[in-house]
């Protein structure tokens, strides 16, 4: 598994009104078996790490969008507690309309992860992605 280290930090508060979108939804459900908490989690990879997607071209997956609302790539993944008592399932989202350097993440999982995992800014999680 290839694992990263980042600390979580607070994005635009945009996200939520994209999960909603229906042409996410059942995507979502059928891509991910889930349908992801309105919001992303977002995390700041640490000492200047970038991810590379050239070299997991062939484990992302699409969810197609439609007119404004454009195609969001995703890796599965799991986001750990820095000390790897908690994990949880989830995927790693990478739209194709983004602000966001690649040194940062949005996360989604079912759940509201800041609650869940007791998460804040600041916080360092652990993220591993399947090779």
């Amino acid at each position: 598994m290839l694992s990263f280290e980042g600390k979580v930090s607070s994005g635009l508060q945009k996200a939520g009104q994209f999960m909603e979108k229906e042409v996410y939804k059942k995507q979502y459900l059928d891509k991910l078996g889930f349908i992801p908490y309105h919001g992303t989690l977002n995390i700041k990879l640490s000492n200047n790490i970038t991810l590379n997607l050239d070299n997991l071209h062939d484990k992302l997956k699409r969810i197609h969008g439609n007119g404004s609302f454009g195609d969001v790539l995703f890796l599965e993944a799991y986001l750990s507690t820095i000390d790897e008592k908690i994990t949880k399932k989830g995927a790693i989202l990478f739209p194709v309309k983004t602000v966001y350097d690649t040194d940062t993440l949005e996360y989604v999982s079912s759940e509201k992860l800041r609650d869940t995992l007791n998460l804040k800014d600041g916080d360092k999680v652990i993220i591993k992605i399947e090779k």
